[in-house]
């Protein structure tokens, strides 16, 4: 049965459910880049909310999903969608161009962002063999995805939020572009994908389509790993320019941009929630880092390899909460009495649980 699973082809990707009711509340929830910055300077109170099925508040293991210290925190699981990838075709499932864990801590006002590599080597939920981390959408979609991080991170992911670049770059613009230091000539060409990336060392100031260009750059020597930093980089100049007096006026049109583009499964409560904790905007409230580990081309494929220790490493300085030790899931750990949920959080979880097996298996 597994050896079947581990053949299975990536599922048809599912049409978009464009937003078109009221004004989104999240900003923040655009691929992770702008994202962050976005969310905290435009979350309100807005009627008529509707939103996509929620896919389960995803764990590798039901004592990580009923943890009560674990599921403090708002964990938020951020999808940029490869849309510009030249390689797939455009019917085929895309792979996730920008991974990033947002987790919220509501109780004390900060905010963590963990970057996750793409090429992280992982073992999808069903499948043997090693793949890297990006192509977990396109085989199950935001459940698989959800699972996935959840098994590497051995944290819960409470919820999804999936977006594509072209609106990056839509939003890139409306705020007025971006002010940004590039370290380096930064130099690419793609005739087949009609793309050539050509942005000079020194002060840049950055369109939306330049700096689409400088956040998925990776044909450098650090490869996917010098692109994470980019993106870190370029989060922080953008969360300046965001917050800037002149932009507060355009919250509406950025709302209206980001309804065609982003998908998310929030609820207005949870948001609120994650809105609170960066109500206070500055560098004390924001903790950021990428994945530790390593480049591994030992099998004859370049993956990042993030052991459970660096795994913990980046948790531990994120001050993320994370299930420590492999002998908490042992039988008699996962059979602890739920006395800590409500019932109704046992029912939600209960119909989330059989929704999330539902979608794996289809």
């Amino acid at each position: 049965m597994e050896e079947n699973n581990n053949q299975q082809q990536p599922a048809k990707r599912r049409t978009r459910r464009k937003f078109r009711w009221g004004r989104l509340l999240c900003l923040l929830l655009f691929a992770g880049l702008l994202g962050t910055a976005l969310f905290f300077g435009t979350c309100w109170i807005y009627n008529n909310f509707i939103n996509p099925p929620h896919v389960s508040v995803t764990a590798a293991d039901d004592k990580i999903r009923d943890d009560q210290k674990l599921n403090e925190r708002i964990n938020v699981l951020l999808l940029g969608i490869d849309d510009g990838d030249s390689e797939a075709a455009e019917s085929e499932p895309k792979r996730t161009d920008a991974i990033i864990l947002l987790s919220f801590d509501p109780q004390n006002n900060k905010v963590a962002v963990l970057s996750i590599p793409r090429d992280t080597k992982v073992i999808l939920p069903g499948h043997k063999d090693p793949e890297k981390i990006n192509a977990a959408y396109a085989y199950g979609g935001a459940v698989m995805a959800k699972q996935t991080v959840a098994n590497l991170l051995r944290v819960p992911i409470h919820y999804y939020a999936l977006a594509n670049w072209r609106g990056f770059i839509d939003v890139v613009n409306l705020i007025g572009g971006v002010d940004i230091y590039v370290d380096k000539d930064m130099y690419y060409e793609d005739p087949y994908a009609d793309l050539v990336i050509d942005i000079k060392h020194g002060y840049q100031h950055m369109d939306g389509e330049t700096a689409g260009k400088y956040v998925r750059f990776r044909k450098d020597e650090l490869g996917d790993i010098g692109r994470v930093q980019r993106q870190q980089k370029f989060l922080k100049a953008a969360a300046e320019q965001m917050f800037s007096v002149q932009n507060v006026a355009k919250i509406s049109n950025l709302l209206a941009t980001l309804d065609k583009y982003v998908e998310t499964d929030l609820n207005t409560l949870t948001m609120l929630k994650a809105a609170n904790s960066f109500k206070l905007f500055g560098d004390d409230k924001l903790r950021s880092c990428m994945l530790y580990g390593k480049f591994d081309d030992s099998s004859g494929v370049s993956y990042w390899n993030a052991e459970q220790a660096d795994v913990n490493k980046s948790l531990d300085e994120l001050g993320i909460p994370y299930l420590k030790d492999e002998e908490d899931t042992s039988t008699e750990a996962e059979e602890e009495p739920k006395e800590h949920l409500q019932p109704k959080d046992r029912d939600e979880l209960e119909k989330e649980a059989k929704l999330a097996e539902k979608a794996s298996n289809n």
